[in-house]
């Protein structure tokens, strides 16, 4: 039994070496006795970590000296390799949460490309997850693991333990909620994202193609660019394009029409909170009529397009079996340009995941939708042991910056520096030899975690606005309850597994497409796609 002293001298021990190790950081903090810790503010402000964010918060081991410690098994996905200071970011956070909401929490990373596969293990033997974020896609997506009854209803946890995470998320929790019970809570970032083209800028500069890529407005003149690095002598081994991600994605991004030349010319549709891109409506609610997205022109117009890069000799030739994200893919020196989705300050992200300088061109602004919020989502899984636990440090995620920081950057001092407001990594360190560093949208709450270098320092306070400013799709928090269609659903993952990698790569003859259209009909597909006509029907009836 852990009790509140122990807590306490851990969190002493943590706090003097942290005073000792952030002696060197050029901002200061940390190395007198008069000067605290520095951590951003929601707004983006710098505000004082040992005052305001202790501010109003419960400590739940003050109210109970003799109560056993909770303990929670926190499951995320890694996006490049799992970092060697992991477990010191462990102790930092359980430092505070011992002593704040007696509560220990074990982080687990989990590599992108065994995520899906390991959550279905520990999932099918019930193992001990208490808190776990879902995937845009795929059986580990929030959409498939709340029809399967994999997450729990976390909506009285949430009124009890987690006011302050709904009263950051606002509306947005409309996305997690079925029949009015909440399932999970959409990580709070900025929601407005657009399709972009990412090239690496030293290739570009090289080959003084820099202005022209920046200024591109067409797919004809990015295949321009492919064909010159194609066949530039020092750069030509490289793949011109990846996917993005490890099931194939590659010009048909969720929401995103892309097949058309013009950049001018692409359009969104909204998949209504279903993240297998097997359904489409228009966003603007003219033409509330559900369709099957494989079977529209303007999907297979993509297609199209990416056959002929593929001809040409312009995509990766594992496209189909590549199980790595574009950006380690980029780091590892095989790729040139990959498509991908994103936020303002997509640069400094994409260079971070990348980790060399990348040149990012907008094709398509797309309006927030249910899709967009369910692409990672926070959840309890039906195997937890502690959900009150862990809708305590959830509630901590989405408003505590020293929590959000450390989860994203690591340790102030030990794993980056704060200079003018704005994070840096130590000095010789960068993000091929840093201990740790990961990303910053996936934990709560984006708009409370320090900017990093290449961004302002009120750089979180100008994404807010734009996403508050943003527009909304007209479908916004509808859900359709896919229990009735379960089976259709199963069958058609089946289907999208054994073609959606060649189609989207462009591997797929026309025979391929119609023999994937087919086998899609064949499945169920129109079941699914009435389903979803009929639920918003009645949804648009009650919400007139």
């Amino acid at each position: 039994m852990k009790k509140k002293w122990i807590a306490l001298s851990a969190a002493l021990c943590l706090v003097i070496s942290l005073l000792g190790a952030c002696g060197n950081t050029e901002n200061g903090s940390g190395n007198t006795g008069d000067k605290q810790t520095q951590a951003p503010a929601s707004n983006g402000d710098v505000k004082d970590t040992d005052a305001a964010d202790t501010e109003g918060k419960t400590t739940a081991a003050d109210d109970a000296d003799d109560e056993d410690m909770s303990e929670i098994n926190m499951v995320y996905i890694s996006m490049g390799p799992i970092p060697n200071g992991l477990s010191d970011v462990q102790d930092a956070i359980n430092a505070i949460t011992e002593e704040e909401i007696n509560t220990h929490v074990n982080l687990e990373m989990i590599e992108s490309g065994n995520y899906e596969q390991q959550i279905g293990l520990k999932t099918s033997s019930n193992e001990k997850v208490d808190l776990l974020v879902t995937l845009p896609m795929g059986s580990a997506s929030y959409n498939n693991m709340a029809s399967q009854n994999q997450l729990m209803d976390i909506t009285d946890y949430l009124e009890e333990y987690g006011q302050d995470i709904l009263s950051t998320v606002g509306d947005l929790v409309k996305a997690t909620t079925r029949d009015g019970r909440i399932y999970g809570v959409t990580t709070y970032r900025s929601l407005v994202t657009s399709a972009y083209i990412v090239m690496r800028t030293d290739v570009l500069e090289d080959l003084g193609l820099l202005e022209k890529a920046q200024n591109m407005t067409s797919l004809s003149e990015y295949t321009e660019i492919l064909k010159a690095v194609k066949e530039s002598e020092k750069w030509g081994s490289l793949a011109g394009i990846v996917p993005s991600d490890a099931v194939g994605t590659c010009l048909a991004l969720s929401g995103c029409y892309l097949g058309q030349d013009k950049f001018a010319d692409a359009t969104a549709y909204d998949q209504l909170g279903d993240l297998n891109k097997i359904i489409a409506i228009n966003p603007d609610g003219s033409d509330p009529v559900v369709k099957n997205n494989y079977a529209a022109d303007e999907y297979k117009a993509m297609w199209e397009q990416m056959q002929k890069w593929y001809n040409d000799g312009y995509v990766y030739k594992d496209v189909t079996t590549n199980k790595e994200m574009a950006g380690q893919l980029v780091k590892s020196n095989v790729a040139f340009s990959f498509f991908c989705q994103s936020e303002i300050g997509v640069e400094t992200s994409k260079t971070q995941e990348c980790g060399m300088p990348v040149t990012c061109v907008k094709m398509l602004t797309l309006p927030t939708s249910t899709s967009s919020c369910t692409k990672f989502v926070w959840t309890v899984p039906s195997s937890a042991t502690e959900p009150e636990a862990a809708v305590k440090f959830m509630n901590m995620m989405y408003t505590d910056s020293r929590i959000a920081n450390l989860l994203a950057w690591g340790i102030e001092g030990t794993h980056y520096q704060v200079k003018d407001g704005i994070g840096y990594y130590m000095d010789g360190e960068d993000a091929n030899n840093c201990a740790y560093h990961t990303i910053d949208f996936l934990f709560g709450n984006q708009f409370i975690v320090l900017p990093w270098e290449g961004q302002s320092a009120d750089f979180r306070e100008v994404a807010k606005k734009e996403m508050d400013e943003g527009g909304n799709s007209a479908y916004l928090g509808f859900s359709c309850d896919t229990t009735v269609i379960s089976t259709e659903l199963s069958a058609i993952s089946n289907v999208l597994a054994e073609f959606r990698p060649a189609v989207d790569g462009g591997v797929a003859s026309a025979d391929d497409y119609q023999q994937f259209l087919d086998k899609l009909e064949a499945s169920g597909i129109q079941k699914v796609i009435d389903a979803y006509q009929s639920q918003l029907d009645e949804w648009l009836a009650a919400n007139k």
